[in-house]
């Protein structure tokens, strides 16, 4: 049986640190991916954090790292893992060098909204940084890579190796490799609606992974079957509605005039009785906010007249989108939402009067709410959420009458195995499993309590990195 040092599940970004750096210490290296593709959720990453790089500096951007790690222990109420988070902050800026040095272009480094400035942003996304700068690096250092590869079984021996299976997703035939270790880069279970249903804090029924649509716990099962800990905290990293659709991917409508319409704009948002739940403005400026006010919900739905529809289209909105949206209206709005009633999206949901619109979306309290929604905005005063006056917009006057249907996007998840500093992974009694590690997806629970902190962008893609590279530094160090 074929022999290595390392054997890697999972060729997303976290799959891809790892094997770089593996290249690097001269390990002998299996990267395994069940997809047909590399790359995996890793391909979409927009950019990864740091806190003190040759970047930041040459656009004087000052970050105190005790300042950052405070803000994200806090942010977590305390469940994060503060010696973790300290290593990872310190360790940041040189990552992004690192990452350079093997081939990965940056833009810029930008914050999200009035968040921290530590947003390093990649040129072509993580699909470049992936394609054109670690693959290629770590396969001219001897990287082995296979695709259409799944690891069903996991299994340690009396030597403390690991008899690893491999199963060809085509042709089921059957492998069995030899491990020293093993790191789990699988990413997490985000796609897979039985666990996902097994965690708390969680309306699953609501969330619409934006993903490669391949974390399905993978690696997780693999570590359980070893004595893992089960460690679920509840965490997905939601960004806000999305419109619920089966048939079109979610992904494909984010940006489009109708979902920044409604997921953008403070407009009324109601749930399955007909009743606001939040201050809709305070929601649309921290996505996680608004993912986790949506998510508490069964049903979600954005409720809007005929006249708030024209002036969206050819007068304004209240809340300036621009860079994103260059004009403060959305020309194609109205046409957008023809074509959408046209091909019959589920999402739409249309009629003459509210009445009629109360029905067909089952909120049985809507009419009554619109009716108060309407006197408070008469009023300029939101007694219930204190939304900013300018944003109360009546849902009034002739119909037809509009209610878009929300679901929350999510991209991954931050839960699922515990891991020490290593990245080792634990087992029920708090001690490392031999030759065991989890990274990005997989491993980082370390960072959250429930909620993935934005106003310090960049900080799960940028754990990708890190983690890729501590699990395989602690390997070298055994050698």
């Amino acid at each position: 049986m074929e022999q290595y040092d390392v054997v890697i599940v999972g060729a997303g970004l976290a799959g891809f640190a790892a094997a770089a750096e593996a290249a690097d210490d001269n390990l002998k290296t299996l990267l395994i991916e069940k997809g047909r593709t590399t790359g995996g959720t890793g391909n979409y990453v927009e950019g990864v954090f740091a806190a003190d790089s040759e970047m930041q500096k040459q656009q004087n951007v000052v970050m105190d790292k005790q300042e950052l790690l405070e803000e994200e222990l806090t942010y977590s109420h305390y469940k994060a893992d503060g010696k973790m988070w300290q290593q990872y902050i310190d360790q940041a800026g040189k990552n992004v060098s690192w990452l350079k040095e093997r081939g990965v272009d940056f833009i810029t480094v930008a914050g999200l909204g009035d968040g921290a400035q530590t947003w390093h942003l990649f040129k072509g996304k993580g699909h470049d940084a992936i394609h054109n700068g670690l693959e290629p690096y770590a396969k001219g250092k001897g990287l082995e890579v296979l695709t259409l590869t799944r690891v069903t079984g996991l299994k340690q021996r009396a030597d403390h190796t690991y008899e690893v299976t491999l199963t060809n997703v085509e042709d089921k035939s059957i492998q069995v490799i030899i491990a020293q270790n093993v790191v789990l880069a699988t990413g997490g279970y985000l796609n897979d609606q039985e666990l996902l249903e097994s965690t708390p804090h969680q309306n699953p029924y609501n969330i619409i992974p934006v993903n490669s649509g391949k974390n399905t716990g993978d690696g997780l099962r693999l570590a359980w079957n070893l004595g893992a800990k089960k460690y679920f905290t509840g965490m997905a990293m939601m960004f806000g509605g999305q419109l619920k659709s089966k048939k079109i991917p979610s992904f494909k409508l984010w940006g489009t005039a109708i979902w920044s319409s409604v997921c953008d704009q403070p407009q009324m948002w109601v749930n399955e009785l007909g009743e606001r739940f939040v201050d809709e403005s305070a929601c649309v400026v921290n996505w996680a906010n608004e993912g986790n006010a949506m998510n508490r919900q069964d049903r979600v739905f954005c409720i809007f007249s005929q006249k708030i529809l024209d002036d969206f289209t050819d007068k304004s909105f209240p809340r300036s989108m621009k860079p994103f949206v260059p004009e403060d209206r959305y020309p194609s709005l109205r046409a957008d939402l023809a074509k959408a009633e046209a091909e019959g999206h589920e999402y739409l949901h249309k009629a003459d009067n509210l009445t009629d619109l109360a029905k067909e979306i089952a909120t049985p309290n809507l009419v009554d709410y619109v009716k108060h929604y309407n006197e408070m905005a008469a009023q300029g005063e939101d007694t219930d959420f204190h939304k900013p006056a300018k944003y109360m917009l009546p849902v009034d006057g002739d119909g037809p009458f509009y209610a878009i249907e929300l679901g929350v996007g999510a991209y991954t998840t931050g839960d699922g195995l515990r891991v020490n500093t290593n990245n080792e992974v634990l087992d029920a009694q708090g001690r490392p499993i031999e030759g065991i590690y989890a990274i990005g997806g997989d491993g980082s629970a370390v960072l959250y309590g429930d909620t993935y902190g934005v106003n310090v962008p960049g900080t799960h893609a940028g754990y990708c990195i890190f983690s890729g590279r501590n699990a395989i530094k602690a390997i070298a160090s055994k050698k």
